[in-house]
């Protein structure tokens, strides 16, 4: 019989301890520390959930809480960057400055869902719409390193159920947490020495749903038999039956020393291929996916860095992510460990006090010969160095988190979530920004100065605006979701029950897009495209036009397809979900069922998509609140590596690079991509950025003849230079004359 702890107690003391952790950790008073530079030996006994030591013969895992934590404040790590996520926004540090989202994905129903539990804008948070913890570990646990565990105890064999997410939470949500046990905060997934842990077979642990078993299988301390995920929801936990089929470990023998202790090898400071298991990122191309080996490193790491170099942590594990501002949990400064403040040094704006002397880690000072002040102001560092270099258009771009890069697959490009890049444009929301004469909404100028960061010291040698207000390189994609209308606003359908209510109706079993809205061409429809003869053939033997015929064909299938099924799809949400007014976000458009939009005015016709649409109709976006309006619009998120050198920084070609008719930071097009049909609108970086296109290009008339004017000028000056010489020459013939004729007399 399993016997529940009030986990609130247990929570209450985390959290306590979270928020005294300075004092706990400063004084030392609990936890012992050797302060020396040199790696700590770790031969250290292992325990389980229910704080019993494991032996070789234990079938239990490992508890990295009951492990760990007896030596290291396990409760104020649990509060750094990497484990706080799903603590309510009090209970956490400040959240700092937008990332990327966690990113909903299900092929099979066309979402791309961005999601955050932190303050950070147009992301939804998943509590609001019907998004369990549980549903968030197993979808997201494979790229989380952990999460804050209340420890639960239990006479029996099986991970006791408790974390931060409490069944009194989430009534209408099934636990499971008995059955899986919890993802505990795995301090292997970055302190293990580079190879020794295996985030393959963490993914594997987590889609089985061994969430309490992770640590140790990845690790490879043992084998890992059964998955927690064949269990049935509701099974009872002490049912020896059920117990049976909780999965077991298989303790390698070899692993424990003759004292029973095992070896852990580990460092202080994790390695950059710990960093590289979620912060990988590639570029997409016409070709797919751009091989590494046509690209460079970050040229810091290319230099002997570390990324731990700059992203530094201590115990409270608050990382420095290196954004201007950032307040770190300490209270120590950290403005040297952003770029400017490491390149440049910090001055205090008001006195001239220098704070902090440039070149740290023996950083070079730049010298920008040339570049007018006003760049510093208006550009972050890393919109001329950072990131790939900007193209007509923005491309598609793979990430870790989003695309589960390191994991083995057959990966194209195409993959969903669409993220493009690089996205020029200011980290403030356009729809904050006052509209300036001549402009639209779309076309708005210059955010507010409104900033948390006001006032903050400079680290460049010149004042420049609030870092919100700056232009950043961003990644970016379009929300794709099923949501319920409700007047002005739209609220996300959980993807789970969206899937499960609309498999019927969609009749997708992978792919959305493959499947539905490029569907592959029968015989049939290859010979009504190409005639009876030329549709037999293989692709390879066609040409480029009956190539672009098939294209044209799939393309009217998939929209009648796409007409049809989806109509259906909404009607069944409608009635099962009992949803008044189902619609489908993509790309901007907003898709209802045409019998729910007659019953409202407001259909929109939009150009070359109302009128490929039978049973479907667009909502006007214009129509929704300001807030509705953000969330199905472009959501960005800066990017900073990689970081390229000097010779391949915007402007490295001079002035022309960029202010020219035809500079990419500013004419480089994005246009809104989603699983439906259907694009959207195509901008401009200049658009975003709230730029005037015909100011711009008559500013850029004054850079087209700067080189010409400076001849002239130069030349003009060596004219006026000669003529003076000239005249002194002739004047001084005169005196000199003067005074020979003056001695004569």
């Amino acid at each position: 019989m399993i016997r529940f702890v009030i986990g609130t107690l247990t929570l209450f003391g985390l959290l306590l301890g979270g928020i005294c952790r300075q004092a706990i950790a400063a004084d030392g008073s609990r936890y012992a520390h050797h302060d020396g530079n040199a790696r700590f030996l770790h031969h250290i006994d292992l325990y389980d959930v229910n704080n019993r030591k494991i032996t070789p013969e234990s079938d239990q895992p490992y508890s990295p809480l009951n492990t760990c934590g007896r030596c290291h404040d396990y409760q104020t790590i649990a509060h750094g960057w990497h484990f706080n996520a799903l603590l309510e926004s009090g209970l956490r540090p400040d959240d700092g400055r937008a990332s990327e989202p966690w990113i909903w994905t299900d092929p099979r129903t066309g979402t791309q869902l961005p999601l955050s539990t932190r303050d950070h804008g147009d992301r939804f948070d998943p509590h609001e719409i019907g998004i369990s913890d549980f549903e968030l570990i197993r979808h997201f646990g494979a790229r989380l390193p952990g999460t804050i565990a209340v420890p639960v105890e239990s006479d029996s064999k099986e991970p006791p159920a408790g974390d931060a997410e409490d069944d009194s939470s989430e009534p209408n949500v099934e636990t499971r947490w008995e059955l899986t046990g919890t993802l505990e905060i795995d301090c292997m997934v970055c302190h293990a020495v580079s190879g020794r842990y295996d985030m393959e077979i963490r993914r594997e642990q987590v889609g089985k749903e061994n969430f309490a078993w992770v640590p140790t299988a990845a690790i490879r301390l043992g084998i890992v038999n059964g998955e927690a995920s064949r269990i049935k929801t509701g099974s009872d936990i002490s049912d020896e039956s059920v117990q049976s089929k909780l999965p077991t470990v298989e303790y390698d023998a070899n692993r424990f020393g003759q004292d029973g202790t095992v070896f852990f090898d580990l460092v202080r400071m994790p390695e950059d291929n710990a960093c590289y298991q979620c912060h990988s990122n590639r570029s997409v191309d016409d070709h797919g996916i751009e091989p590494r080996w046509i690209h460079d490193e970050d040229i810091h790491l290319r230099a002997g860095m570390a990324c731990v170099d700059c992203h530094r942590n201590g115990i409270d594990h608050d990382i420095v992510r290196g954004f201007e501002g950032q307040n770190h949990v300490t209270g120590q400064s950290i403005q040297t460990l952003s770029c400017r403040g490491c390149h440049y040094g910090v001055t205090d704006e008001s006195t001239g006090e220098t704070i902090a002397l440039a070149g740290r880690l023996a950083s070079p000072m730049p010298e920008h010969a040339g570049l007018p002040a006003l760049h510093f102001e208006k550009l972050a560092c890393t919109t001329c160095h950072s990131g790939p270099v900007p193209s007509d258009s923005a491309a598609r771009m793979m990430t870790s988190l989003a695309h589960s890069l390191g994991s083995k697959d057959h990966r194209t490009g195409d993959e969903w979530p669409a993220i493009i890049g690089p996205i020029y444009d200011q980290l403030t929301q356009r729809s904050d920004r006052p509209a300036s004469d001549g402009e639209t909404d779309e076309e708005s100028s210059d955010s507010s100065d409104d900033d948390a960061d006001t006032g903050h010291h400079s680290e460049s040698g010149h004042q420049h605006h609030p870092p919100e207000s700056m232009i950043y390189p961003q990644r970016g994609m379009w929300p794709s979701f099923f949501a319920s209308v409700d007047g002005d606003s739209l609220t996300p359908l959980p993807p789970e029950t969206v899937f499960e209510v609309t498999r019927r109706s969609l009749r997708v079993r992978k792919d959305f897009v493959a499947e539905l809205t490029l569907p592959k061409l029968s015989r049939s429809d290859r010979q009504e495209a190409l005639g009876e003869e030329r549709g037999g053939l293989k692709d390879e033997e066609l040409t480029a036009d009956e190539l672009a015929k098939l294209e044209l064909k799939q393309a009217e299938l998939g929209r009648a397809e796409f007409d049809e099924k989806l109509a259906e799809a909404l009607e069944a949400i409608q009635k099962e979900m009992e949803v008044e007014r189902a619609a489908y976000v993509s790309a901007g458009k907003v898709y209802v069922t045409r019998t729910s939009a007659d019953l409202n005015d407001d259909v929109w016709d939009a150009p070359s998509t109302a009128e490929s649409l039978t049973d479907l109709a667009l909502l006007d976006p214009g129509k929704f609140a300001e807030s509705t309006q953000q969330s199905i619009d472009l959501l960005t998120w800066p990017l900073a590596h990689n970081v390229r050198g000097a010779g391949q920084a915007l402007g490295a070609k001079g002035c022309l690079e960029c202010h020219s008719d035809q500079g990419k930071v500013f004419t480089s097009t994005v246009q809104a991509v989603g699983p439906a049909p259907f694009d959207g609108d195509v901008r401009t970086m200049a658009s975003l950025q709230g730029i005037n296109e015909d100011q711009r290009l008559r500013w850029n008339q004054m850079f087209t003849g700067r080189y010409l004017f400076k001849y002239v000028i130069g030349g003009s000056l060596l004219v006026v230079f000669i003529a003076i010489l000239g005249g002194l020459a002739a004047k001084a013939g005169a005196l000199s004359v003067f005074g020979e004729n003056y001695r004569a007399s």
